[in-house]
């Protein structure tokens, strides 16, 4: 009797474990195409971290697919404040904009906007791996990060300011080897759409106090704050490390 039990219990914690994991597949499922469960066309960038983080709040979300507008997107479990999460990738999606997914095996389309939710975390959490957005995870700073954002000033934050007609505007500067650094800007007004664009420069651009390349300056008054000048106006202007 006791070996049934024992039989028992262990095919109930291993069906836990192959459901909870099986949920990083839902997006193939749904979606026509995904990227590591999320909607292709969501991401803008991505990046393998591997390091630990502090969840900051109370009852958060780990979600199979990191999107907080769509019923497609499930719960998979809800962690307390102080819990630790292996932080495995880092995931910038598209914020602040309304994106045409289409749906698998049919025709229909289904249209996800993530608002302000743009930087998840891919974690791990005991049994269960999923997405929790990176403002509710404070990350250990020994993380050597390979990438820099920028936010111009006259972003609106809607948690501050739910007056201000919506527009967001942020720079992504990713050492891309030891030879050179990418440069993505993604913009989002709320009269205009979104706006992007790539630039790449040779390394140790951080040197300088000006960089130039066709269509686009960059002024550098510190590491903490940048002046850009660019042909599409909406990412001239004055940015701050964040």
């Amino acid at each position: 009797m006791n070996m049934i039990r024992l039989f028992i219990k262990i095919l109930f914690l291993l069906l836990i474990s192959i459901n909870s994991y099986a949920n990083l597949d839902n997006c193939k499922n749904i979606y026509q195409n995904c990227f590591e469960n999320i909607p292709e066309d969501m991401v803008t960038f991505h990046q393998e971290l591997n390091t630990y983080g502090v969840v900051n709040k109370n009852d958060i979300n780990i979600r199979d697919i990191p999107l907080i507008s769509s019923n497609n997107s499930k719960v998979l479990k809800k962690i307390k404040t102080n819990e630790k999460v292996l932080i495995k990738k880092v995931f910038f999606l598209k914020p602040n904009i309304s994106v045409r997914l289409k749906l698998l095996n049919t025709n229909n389309i289904e249209i996800v906007n993530n608002y302000r939710f743009g930087k998840w975390y891919l974690v791990s959490h005991e049994d269960v791996e999923g997405f929790i957005f990176s403002d509710f995870v404070s990350v250990e700073k020994k993380i050597n990060k390979k990438f820099t954002r920028f936010r111009h000033i006259d972003s609106v934050d809607w948690r501050e300011n739910k007056v201000d007609p919506q527009k967001n505007i942020e720079l992504v500067l990713t050492k891309h080897n030891d030879d050179a650094y990418i440069l993505r800007g993604y913009a989002w007004h709320y009269l205009n759409g979104f706006s992007e664009i790539n630039y790449t420069f040779a390394n140790n651009i951080f040197s300088k106090e000006k960089i130039v390349k066709d269509g686009i300056k960059i002024f550098l008054f510190d590491e903490n704050e940048i002046f850009v000048e660019s042909d599409i106006d909406i990412f001239t202007g004055i940015y701050r490390k964040y």
